[in-house]
């Protein structure tokens, strides 16, 4: 009777456990070149019920020695998802992750595919790795655990193991052209520039008409790093949120950082302080208003770059 009860018991645990797996309406794989995938989100959406914390563009280039992934997400739940997506494209292997910067949305989900593929090397840049080893993969499990609930269960941090190096990565035959960043949209940012493919993928240095928070980040930096993006040979742009596209993207955003950092230098060198130059330089951004979380950032971006300013002039 009890060997009994507890097969009874494991068959209902594992009937939870499967009725619970989540899913995510019209999510597959795009092609955009010949080799490589995203796994896009689309219109951003932070609502953890909506999106249940899956709201980035997870891609995956397919070479000759395996699969190669860059950014995963934010849960357990979407790193099978993104497993789950990959098996509907190859077999093969996932033989390298890399992590475009820190913010958890873009790689606590690394565990689910490092769990499937343990000799995985999962590369990222340096100053990451330092800071989640040093204690901070504890704050994005703290925030994600707070934002999606139940969605978040089972998962645990796995911090990239490959300090990432300016330069090419020939895997497979396809080239991978890692850039590194120590002052964009956060200390820890890479561009992943997959050269024979002609794609980009950005992170959050570049988004689709949407706003990040950039608390971490410099926005000098990350107009400096948006430059360098327009020098490379892409065909196409995978952003860290919003649709994917054309290099346009890419010259959209710089010329947001440009504008932001023109319009409050403006207003400081006339003497005002960041909360009376905020509905001046509302109305002058007016062409972004519409924008995702444009009246969610605006002010914390302005009192950021009142601050930068202040800075670069010492």
């Amino acid at each position: 009777m009890k060997r009994y009860s507890l097969l009874v018991f494991g068959a209902f645990f594992l009937s939870v456990q499967q009725a619970y797996a989540l899913e995510w309406a019209n999510i597959q794989p795009m092609q955009i070149g010949p080799h490589t995938y995203v796994i896009e989100h689309g219109p951003h959406d932070e609502d953890a019920k909506v999106s249940h914390g899956f709201h980035n563009n997870p891609g995956f280039v397919v070479t000759d020695a395996g699969v190669v992934v860059i950014d995963t997400g934010s849960s357990y739940e979407i790193g099978k998802m993104i497993l789950r997506e990959i098996a509907s494209v190859t077999s093969k292997p996932i033989t390298h992750i890399f992590t475009t910067h820190v913010h958890g949305d873009h790689w606590l989900a690394n565990q689910a595919l490092v769990e499937a593929y343990p000799d995985v090397r999962t590369v990222a840049h340096p100053e990451l790795i330092r800071l989640l080893n040093a204690g901070e993969d504890k704050f994005w499990l703290d925030v994600f655990a707070k934002r999606l609930g139940d969605d978040f269960a089972g998962t645990k941090a796995v911090i990239p193991n490959t300090p990432a190096e300016n330069g090419e990565y020939k895997i497979g035959g396809i080239t991978f052209q890692v850039t590194l960043f120590d002052k964009a949209h956060t200390a820890t940012d890479l561009m992943v520039n997959v050269v024979e493919e002609q794609v980009l993928f950005t992170g959050d240095i570049i988004n689709n008409e949407h706003f990040s928070f950039m608390g971490h980040g410099n926005f000098r930096g990350a107009y400096e790093a948006a430059q360098k993006a327009l020098t490379m040979n892409a065909n196409h742009v995978v952003v860290g949120h919003g649709r994917s596209g054309k290099m346009e993207l890419v010259r959209e955003f710089s010329q947001f950082y440009e504008d932001l950092r023109s319009v409050v230098g403006k207003y400081r060198d006339e003497g005002l302080m960041d909360f009376e130059m905020k509905p001046k330089v509302v109305a002058e951004l007016d062409k972004y208003k519409d924008w995702d979380a444009f009246d969610r950032q605006i002010g914390p971006y302005i009192s950021q770059v009142v601050l930068e300013l202040e800075s670069e002039s010492f």
